[in-house]
């Protein structure tokens, strides 16, 4: 049961495929750098520790 967007589909299938993959990337670059600030992080503590 989906609507019909006649001329105009593309476009706006376009921009729902764009809003749902654009967070999602955003999500997973978050999470990588969090994961090297992370590693970063316990590499400087652990150097002072030393």
């Amino acid at each position: 049961m989906l609507p019909e967007f006649e001329q105009n589909a593309a476009f706006i299938w376009a921009i729902f495929a764009i809003g749902l993959v654009v967070p999602a990337l955003l999500g997973v670059y978050a999470g990588l750098k969090a994961r090297l600030a992370r590693r970063r992080l316990a590499r400087l503590t652990e150097g002072d520790l030393k």
